[in-house]
């Protein structure tokens, strides 16, 4: 099983923190256009995720526009797309509208591919900012791993793992702006179900793995970090591949790094 993962492409104005230029989006759309180019004609995944974040929010008519014009330009992929809701692409938009423009069901959902099942899950954010999955949303997640018989890999946007952030530009002190709040509650589902062989998400701009209960827990950077602060964006997008109990994470970009993890 082969599949790649874009995110936080933050396609809007640019990115400024702390007075940095942390998001360099000027050339996104060309970097897009080039993810099209490797997927089609080297990489060929069974399909691709984005995992949230596709705009920099600007206004509501900028950031639907920009969405649009994301989603549409990844139809060009020779394979399917399925979509993480990221908090920047619901700061202006509405859960339903941002379902729309992603044509899905809901922000979260289930799928199979090849022998393997899929999880998307939708991680809110409140007014205080603080994280987490709902509990409607929790039953359904025990549902749907008791419903399946195979190995299944889960996807979401913030983070579900305890990291340790000391040295990230964004969050060092500030775990309850990128971590799930209720997180050990998740991953004790997924440990349970005894099904659940890898978890992705990003926001936290940077790669990790981090390891609970013997499942690897990855997290993917932006595609437009200023990863090392020479203001080159990372251009970076992962290709993972799964074969056996084997589960291996290339990063591609300006920063390639490999992960590996096997039970």
């Amino acid at each position: 099983m082969k599949f790649a993962i874009l995110t936080d492409i933050h396609l809007g104005p640019e990115g400024h923190y702390k007075g940095v230029l942390r998001k360099i989006n000027k050339d996104v759309k060309f970097f897009l256009d080039d993810f099209v180019a490797e997927m089609n004609n080297n990489a060929k995944p069974e399909f691709v995720v984005v995992l949230g974040d596709l705009v920099e929010d600007d206004n509501e008519i900028n950031d639907k526009d920009n969405i649009d014009y994301i989603v549409k330009l990844l139809k060009k992929l020779e394979c399917p797309v399925y979509y993480v809701a990221g908090n920047h692409d619901l700061k202006n938009i509405s859960e339903d509208e941002l379902t729309n423009l992603f044509n899905q069901k809901r922000l979260y959902y289930s799928f199979d591919s090849g022998s393997f099942h899929f999880i998307v899950l939708f991680s809110r954010v409140s007014e205080d900012r603080s994280i987490w999955i709902p509990d409607e949303q929790k039953e359904w997640l025990k549902q749907d791993l008791n419903k399946t018989d195979k190995k299944s890999i889960v996807f979401v946007h913030h983070g579900l793992a305890d990291q340790d952030l000391t040295g990230n530009p964004w969050f060092e002190g500030k775990p309850e702006n990128c971590l799930i709040t209720n997180r050990t509650e998740i991953r004790n589902i997924f440990s349970t179900s005894n099904k659940v062989i890898a978890s992705f998400n990003s926001h936290l701009h940077w790669d990790k793995q981090d390891i609970h209960d013997n499942i690897p827990y990855f997290t993917i950077q932006s595609l437009t970090e200023n990863e090392d602060d020479k203001g080159i964006a990372s251009e970076t997008h992962a290709v993972v591949n799964i074969e056996g109990n084997k589960v291996r994470v290339y990063i591609k970009g300006n920063y390639s790094k490999k992960f590996l993890h096997q039970k």
